[in-house]
This record gives C-alpha cells, sequence and structure tokens, in this order.
C-alpha cells in the first residue's frame, strides 16, 4: 500500500464493473474530464471524491493505494466459452477478474506453497491439429493423470491437483457477464480458468471448464493480436469443443454405454457420465455410433420436449466447488500467520469479489462487517 491514490487502479475499478467514464462522472457528480485526469494521475482526487469513487463502484478506498504486482513473464490471451459476441467493456471485466485471481494467488504463495504445475505441453502448431490429433491429446492426458477412461467425479478436484487455479467470477448490478460460461488465460506461467457463478447446470459447467483447459493447452502460442480474428476464434473453439467432449466422454470407453436411442436411455448416460444430454447426442454423430436417421430422431424428441434449453436431471446433478484458494487461506488463518481482516485488507478488494474468487462463505467475512462500521459515543449531553 501506498499513502497515494494509484490513479491505474481508478481505471481498473471502472473498468472492472464496466462502467464508462461519463457513467461513473454522472454517479460522483463530477464532469468526464475530471475522471479523466484522475486516472491519467493529472489529478488527485480529493478524500471526499474518493469516498464517492469508492461507493460508486463498490470498492474499499484501500484499492486505491495497493500497488501493482510486478508481471514476470507474460499473459497469453484471454479465451472464452460463449453464446454470443462479447463487447469490449466485458472483456476488459473479465481480465481484471483473472487480475485479482493472480494477484491472491501471489499474495498466498509468500506463505503456501501451491501444487505445481502439471499441463502438457504440444509438440506441433495448433493450426497443425487434426481432429484425430485432438482425440489423442485427450486420451493422453487422461492416461498422465491417472484417469484412465472412466467417468470423472470432482472435475475440478482434478483440474486444482494438476496446478490448475480454477474459480467463479461473479455477477453484479455492474456486469452479468451474460452469454460467458467461462473463461482461461496463462499468467506468470499459472493456468486459470474461471467460470460463472450462475450456471444453466452442472454438465454445461463440466464442459465449459473442460473447453477452457483445452484452449489452455492447445491455444497458449496464439497472440493478443490474432486470437480476436473470427477465423482463429471459430477455429480455436472448435478445437476446444472436440478436446472437451473427448475429455469428458473418452472414444474408447463412452461407447459401451450407448445402447439405446431413447431420451431415457441418454438421460442414464448423463446420469453417469456428468454431460449433457445435447453432448452426449452430437460425442454419438462424432463417432458414428449411431445412424443419421437416429441422430435425427433423438434431435427431433429433443426439440419436442424443449430439452434443448433445460433437460432432466439439471436441477439436481451438481458440480464440486473450488477449493485450492479457499483452502490455502483457512491453512493459513488457523495457524494464525494472518487474520481474515489482514487478508481482506491486503487483498484491496470487496468481500463480494472476494466471497466468489476465493470460494469464501459469508460467515469468514463477519469480523470485516463488523469492523467497517462506525464506532459512535456521547461526548456531551444537553437538554434545549
Amino acid at each position: 500500500m501506498t499513502s497515494t491514490v494509484i490513479a491505474s487502479r481508478i481505471t481498473e475499478a471502472r473498468e472492472a464493473r464496466a462502467m464508462s467514464m461519463e457513467d461513473l462522472a454522472e454517479n460522483i457528480g463530477v464532469t468526464r474530464q475530471s475522471v479523466s485526469k484522475y486516472e491519467k494521475g493529472i489529478v488527485n482526487p480529493s478524500p471526499e471524491i474518493l469516498q464517492a469513487i469508492s461507493y460508486a463502484l463498490s470498492f474499499p478506498t484501500e484499492f486505491f493505494y495497493k500497488t501493482e504486482q510486478k508481471t514476470l513473464a507474460g499473459s497469453s490471451p484471454l479465451f472464452f466459452r460463449s453464446n454470443s459476441n462479447i463487447a469490449k467493456k466485458v472483456k476488459n471485466a473479465c481480465k481484471y477478474q483473472i487480475k485479482w485471481t493472480d494477484e491472491i494467488k501471489k499474495q498466498l504463495e509468500r506463505y503456501v506453497d501451491f501444487v505445481e504445475r502439471d499441463i502438457p505441453t504440444l509438440d506441433k502448431e495448433y493450426e497443425d491439429l487434426t481432429l484425430e490429433d485432438i482425440e489423442e491429446l485427450a486420451l493422453t492426458i487422461r492416461k498422465a493423470w491417472g484417469l484412465s477412461d472412466d467417468p470423472i467425479d470432482d472435475l475440478i478436484g482434478v483440474l486444482e491437483n494438476k496446478g490448475v487455479i480454477v474459480t467463479q467470477f461473479a455477477t453484479s448490478d455492474f456486469c452479468t457477464f451474460k452469454g460467458i460460461d467461462a473463461f482461461s488465460c496463462w499468467k506468470d506461467g499459472t493456468p486459470y480458468i474461471l467460470y460463472h457463478s450462475i450456471q444453466k447446470s452442472a454438465v454445461r459447467t463440466r464442459f465449459s471448464i473442460l473447453h477452457e483447459l483445452g484452449h489452455l493447452i492447445m491455444h497458449s502460442s496464439i497472440a493478443e493480436d490474432e486470437a480476436v480474428k473470427k477465423d482463429i476464434v471459430d477455429l480455436a473453439d472448435m478445437q476446444a469443443d472436440r478436446f472437451a467432449a473427448a475429455f469428458l466422454l473418452p472414444a474408447t470407453s463412452f461407447p459401451k454405454d450407448i445402447r439405446s436411442t431413447s431420451l431415457s436411455s441418454l438421460e442414464i448416460v448423463k446420469r453417469k457420465w456428468g454431460a449433457a444430454m445435447s453432448t452426449i447426442i452430437r460425442r454419438c454423430e462424432t463417432l458414428d455410433l449411431l445412424t443419421e436417421n437416429q441422430i435425427n430422431y433423438l434431435k427431433r424428441q429433443m426439440t419436442t420436449r424443449k430439452y434443448w434449453h433445460k433437460e432432466p436431471l439439471d436441477d439436481i446433478l451438481t458440480v464440486a466447488a473450488p477449493e485450492m484458494l479457499r483452502d490455502a487461506i483457512y491453512l493459513l488463518v488457523d495457524n494464525k500467520i494472518i487474520t481474515p481482516i489482514a487478508f481482506i485488507n491486503a487483498s484491496g478488494l470487496s468481500p463480494a469479489d472476494l466471497k466468489y474468487i476465493c470460494g469464501l462463505p459469508d460467515e469468514f467475512f463477519d469480523g470485516f462487517n463488523q469492523r467497517k462500521k462506525p464506532i459512535l459515543r456521547v461526548i456531551k449531553t444537553g437538554t434545549n
């Protein structure tokens, strides 16, 4: 922390909430030009203005004094699993979610040894990968990670044990991240996957996380200015989808469970493998497990029963929450190395942001919330 407001933190806080300069200026009662001067460091905001900025953007004032951490090895582009075009302001908000997660990890690394990264690297460029290569890649990683070809119960636990930092990102009144299921990138040699805290279903979450794992493994060499080109994005997403399907439903074992073309039988397969019925149908089509007529019949049945939007078991199946960051924090708290209040203050983030990034329960913030209440006492009494 410094004693001077860090101008870049004002920009960061505003962009993290997907807010324009005009919107912030209106919220705090100043001109857009004033906000621009604060963010460029030309003018230092008064304590009253800083308090207004803090309130408008839902950040503790400590955030604006927190020094930036040095980037060691740079970052890969952000990759998204989404069902729509993503606005630039939303991409910026996602970028900061990764940044904060990385800052928290580095804060904890001063005391905790995290699991060493065990993510394979490719021996060829992503453009040269065939679909058969991707299928083989998924099976090879499964074998290397000791997963055989059985269904994976705790997918997030598997990834955390291989050094992937998996967290949730939170919606808010500022930014709902609508249309984004998950995103990922490498930062300073650490792979990050963040998934939406509000998901349509556990099976969709699992597929989204594996889609992002595919990006981390296959597409880290893509330059940032290339990662926005439609042809490259389309190819990378197709490859990531193929990897996710092959990892989730391996060709060496999954076909044995396809014994019928009824939706009720697919529901049984869904429960066993933790994959959406729509994903199972596409996988059957990819692996030629069913005829074209059988595939079309299943698709018509899905349409008739409106299963493309919501499937059976979607309200029942769950996905285990990330534990690595949360467990590291509690390890330090339980051993009296840090206190919850000290950790929160050092992060500079709001309890709402930390709750999702670190998977912390509401009670973790009880002492912090109580401390923030002003302590008042009577110093003079009198009558009129």
